[in-house]
């Protein structure tokens, strides 16, 4: 196979200029880039181990070298150009394959997003527990971003601790200071991370990713506590992240966990991301879940089913259901109907 010649500064500039939002790196076939949610090949050379493990190389350092070479994968993140990169190296059929998310250059107005008003009142809460859900790739972490970077611009002066895996955004201390801590560099996992962030006077707790029982449980206390905690979870919907939440323990804890989500839950925040009309992108789809008495009542009586219909009759509190979400899109010709049809839970509350 030929050589490779093209270096990755390169290769992700272009997936920038074309508003693409991943690169893939494949053995046995050229580069690889997410253009507007859909895969497509670039226009280059076919691509083998030995090209890819040269190309990635330089932004590993010997720590992540060494994690690679034991477990065959590694997480990091690094600013090439004018822009920040989450890279995940793992090995695949025996050869080496990546997969680089491009992270935004600049914090994105909240306004700007297309999210309800009442999202930037969040991080305005003295305590609780905010969570913003959405699979993989529906804009968690921009959301995120723009939050921590309102409460910066906006909220009372105080310390936010960020526990990342692996840190994706950089802030600039202006009402809010930071301390960013990434899991494997900094702690050894999230709820190690959190747990430490609770002895250093935080007065907001900012958690990538709740990947298991521990750091669900940690994020709970955190916000026990007296901490406003904001987080992620790769849940679809508001019911659907309380289940996910009581369901992580055993049986015999679900009461007690309930009863924990009930006291501390702020708000949820579900996000999908639908290619637009007119082809340039996507737009985000925003279901909001307020934890009003009534909410919190449902989730102590274990009636999570019921959230959705809390949620329809929650919107003089700012709520929005999904299906509500994607007809505002529709009616502003923002999406096409195909799609508001597609991934509407009710598509006949459409209509014609």
């Amino acid at each position: 196979m030929a050589k490779f010649d093209i270096d990755l500064k390169t290769l992700l500039a272009d997936v920038a200029a074309r508003g693409g939002s991943d690169l893939h790196l494949i053995h046995g076939i050229p580069p690889i880039g997410r253009i507007a949610g859909n895969i497509g090949a670039l226009p280059y050379p076919v691509m083998d181990s030995d090209s890819i493990q040269i190309l990635l190389e330089p932004y590993m350092n010997d720590s992540q070298r060494v994690i690679f070479k034991k477990e065959s994968r590694v997480n990091c993140a690094h600013t090439i150009g004018e822009g920040r990169c989450r890279f995940s190296i793992y090995m695949a059929l025996g050869t080496v394959g990546a997969s680089i998310r491009l992270l935004p250059t600049k914090h994105y107005p909240l306004s700007s997003l297309g999210l309800p008003p009442v999202v930037g009142t969040f991080v305005h809460k003295r305590a609780g527990i905010i969570y913003v859900t959405g699979a993989t790739g529906s804009g968690k972490s921009t959301t995120m971003s723009a939050m921590l970077e309102w409460l910066n611009q906006t909220g009372r002066p105080g310390k936010v601790i960020t526990i990342e895996d692996p840190i994706e955004t950089i802030y600039k201390p202006c009402r809010s200071v930071f301390v960013q801590r990434e899991v494997g560099v900094d702690t050894p996992s999230f709820d190690a991370g959190i747990l430490d962030a609770l002895r250093q006077d935080p007065d907001t707790i900012s958690i990538g990713e709740l990947r298991d029982e521990k750091s669900i449980r940690a994020a709970l206390l955190a916000a026990e506590t007296g901490h406003l905690v904001l987080t992620t979870l790769h849940t679809r919907d508001a019911s659907k992240t309380a289940q996910r939440l009581v369901t992580a323990v055993p049986s015999s804890d679900q009461d007690l966990m309930r009863e924990q989500l009930a006291m501390t839950l702020e708000a949820v925040i579900s996000q999908e991301l639908l290619p637009r009309a007119d082809g340039k992108g996507l737009v985000v789809s925003c279901e909001v879940l307020v934890a009003t008495p009534a909410v919190r009542q449902l989730i102590r009586e274990n009636r999570l089913d019921a959230i959705n219909d809390a949620i329809h009759s929650g919107s003089p509190m700012g709520m929005i259901s999904k299906d509500n979400s994607i007809k505002n899109l529709y009616a502003k010709k923002l999406i096409t109907r195909e799609v508001a049809l597609e991934h509407m839970r009710d598509p006949g509350a459409l209509g014609h």
